[in-house]
């Protein structure tokens, strides 16, 4: 993910600005100036905007996608002028005048939306398909230049396939759009593809959950958070390595974006796991794969929660309710397979966490952490609350971002009683910055999700998801499993180099049709595909996550992607899980059954953990280690009685272990 204004370098701009702007420039960007303030006033007003209209739904939805779109297009441009050099006058200039042209489809939108809707739902006129072409240009643009060229790459390859389908052969034919529909088809007047449905779904959902995120960040919650993490495991005998899974799981669950994860939360903690000890290409690996995991976990699973509910029309709650034990799982393997690692090397890595450096609060008690930063906590209490009592999720979203801020300000007042003009400046940062960084991220969101639309729309119009569909149950002879491996690797495959939400929404389109077909029920599909394809950032030969994270910890990066492969083991196979055994999702399932058949899963991952690192409480000999793989197969596999045989196995080999390894020590490794 692109930095953020407030990672920008931090230049001096060339201003004579009084003190006082100065400071509220800085606010929003290290480097301060005029763009600084403008940026920051425009995010701000933006949050404020979608703040008002979740209240109160004061604009007609139609209109409200293309005011989301349109807006996150301009703070998009302007947060890319505030990291553009200050030597490269007319770079932002032109991003300047881009950020006004943006505004240009948002007025249009305003002025003619009755007539578009009432009018010329069907036959635009020559203004429609300009306004059309223009916003195509800009989303690309801004998609190229905040996430690369991947994703804009395929939303022309579907324009190019909806202008020229009927020269193709065999099932690819259609018979083509003319310019006219294939603009339509864009955005206005059908809206359509940028202005679609899962545009609705980022500016009614995603985009407050964003600025939660934002204020999460300013008023210090995740700092709390990361403190706690350190604390629940730095006596631990993985102790760093531990902290990092939990800290990073809970930056991940926020941040929707593994590779910003591993950025932000990786600088610390993979130097932290190798002074203990580890070694740099498993610090890497444990950094990403704990980030990736943010993204399968309740309750925003990197935004593709509200995307899941948008494209299949399932309830958040039973989303919830389905994604929370296989998260689980996928933590309590990461934390048992860190611990593993260190007793295979011997590390005895308990500290203080006080002893982290670089890390916020670590020189301040928890107590006062709390005090301090503990009422973003208590929003994400009442948030997790609100969702589990129905609430929909953007109310509740809205109700948490309410209260941080009013809580942020009565803590102003209580620890600080100071007068009013200086009280506003102390919650410049926090409120005020948060506000305006939680507003770029959501608008980077906003357009990636919109531009990944426009290939969806074309597979849609033009028919080639059925088709598609129908390729893969035709190379799979119709028979689930030869389906599911085959929409296993298209997962991976299309998923390589995205952003989980834009990940998520192109295999949705191409695997879970399928699988559906096929007799798999709905949400299975959906988290099958979604799992794989969010694995895809830990997936050699790609592997953006640990090209990152191997980066910082100056490793090889196929070493570290390769453990993380290891690592991440759940996350590539509980997919498989939820085909074999839907009752680990409560699908027509008890909720004892639900909790057996997670357990029986920890269980047999644990055993595969075991067998790959030959070491429990001693080192395991070959024919425990082969025995051990049956054991797991036999838990995973959906007959109980193979599932009572793979438990006794488990049971008499980890028994022996234990037994044993009270007598003789682990010998130290070569």
């Amino acid at each position: 993910m692109p930095q953020s204004p407030s990672m920008s370098p931090s230049t001096p701009p060339r201003s004579s600005m009084p003190p006082s702007l100065t400071a509220f420039a800085r606010i929003f960007s290290d480097r301060g100036g005029p763009a600084a303030i403008v940026f920051g006033v425009a995010g701000v007003g933006i949050a404020l905007l979608h703040i008002y209209q979740i209240a109160t739904f004061h604009f007609p939805g139609g209109l409200f996608k293309g005011m989301h779109l349109t807006l996150a297009l301009a703070l998009s441009l302007l947060g890319l002028i505030l990291r553009t050099p200050d030597d490269r006058p007319w770079a932002r200039r032109l991003l300047a005048l881009l950020a006004l042209l943006s505004l240009v489809p948002l007025v249009y939108l305003i002025v003619e939306y009755q007539a578009l809707i009432d009018d010329r739902s069907f036959f635009p006129n020559t203004a429609d398909l300009v306004i059309a072409a223009l916003l195509l240009a800009l989303s690309l643009y801004v998609a190229i230049r905040e996430w690369g060229p991947i994703i804009p790459g395929i939303a022309i390859a579907g324009l190019l396939y909806g202008y020229f389908g009927y020269l193709l052969p065999g099932v690819l034919f259609h018979n083509g759009f003319n310019l006219d529909r294939l603009l339509g088809y864009t955005s206005i007047p059908y809206f359509r593809g940028l202005l679609g449905g899962l545009t609705a779904v980022s500016a009614s959902t995603i985009f407050i959950y964003m600025l939660f995120a934002g204020l999460l960040k300013s008023t210090g919650g995740l700092d709390l958070l990361m403190k706690v993490a350190f604390a629940l495991s730095g006596r631990s005998r993985a102790g760093p390595a531990q902290a990092a899974v939990i800290g990073s799981g809970f930056m991940g669950m926020i941040s929707g974006s593994t590779m910003a994860n591993v950025a932000s939360t990786g600088a610390f903690t993979i130097p932290m796991m190798k002074s203990f000890g580890f070694k740099p290409h498993f610090a890497g690996a444990v950094e990403a794969v704990a980030s990736a995991g943010g993204q399968i976990t309740p309750p925003k699973m990197g935004l593709a929660a509200f995307l899941i509910v948008g494209i299949t029309g399932i309830p958040y709650v039973e989303v919830l309710a389905a994604a929370t034990l296989p998260a689980i799982i996928y933590y309590g393997y990461l934390l048992f397979a860190v611990h593993i690692q260190a007793v295979r090397l011997d590390l005895g890595a308990t500290h203080e966490a006080r002893q982290v450096e670089g890390l916020p609060l670590m020189d301040v008690s928890m107590g006062r952490a709390f005090l301090m930063h503990g009422h973003p906590i208590l929003a994400i209490v009442v948030l997790i609350v609100l969702l589990l009592t129905g609430t929909p999720a953007n109310t509740a979203a809205l109700y948490a971002v309410e209260l941080t801020i009013g809580l942020e300000i009565v803590k102003r007042i209580v620890l600080g009683w100071r007068t009013p003009v200086a009280m506003v400046k102390s919650m410049g940062a926090p409120v005020l910055g948060g506000l305006a960084r939680g507003a770029h991220s959501g608008a980077q969101v906003a357009v990636v999700v919109a531009v990944i639309s426009v290939m969806v729309e074309m597979m849609v119009a033009t028919g080639l998801a059925q088709k598609l569909s129908y390729i893969m149950l035709d190379l799979a002879g119709d028979s689930l499993w030869p389906l599911v491996f085959l929409a296993a690797i298209t997962c991976l495959v299309f998923g390589v180099g995205m952003p989980t939400s834009a990940a998520y929404i192109l295999v949705a389109l191409l695997g879970a049709p399928a699988l559906i077909e096929l007799g798999v029920p709905v949400l299975a599909a959906h988290l099958f595909v979604f799992y794989l394809a969010n694995m895809s950032a830990i997936t050699p030969p790609v592997a953006v996550g640990c090209l990152v994270a191997a980066n910082i910890a100056e490793a090889s990066f196929m070493k570290t992607s390769f453990a993380a492969v290891r690592l991440g083991l759940p996350g590539f196979l509980l997919p498989f899980l939820f085909i074999a055994r839907p009752e680990i999702l409560g699908l027509g399932a008890p909720i004892a059954l639900q909790v057996l058949v997670a357990l029986l899963a920890g269980v047999a991952l644990i055993a595969i953990n075991v067998a790959l690192e030959g070491v429990f409480t001693r080192r395991l000999t070959v024919l425990e280690r082969l025995l051990l793989l049956p054991a797991a197969f036999g838990l995973f596999h959906p007959s109980w009685w193979t599932t009572g045989v793979g438990l006794l196995l488990f049971v008499i080999i980890i028994g022996r272990q234990i037994v044993i390894g009270r007598r003789a020590p682990l010998e130290q490794p070569a």
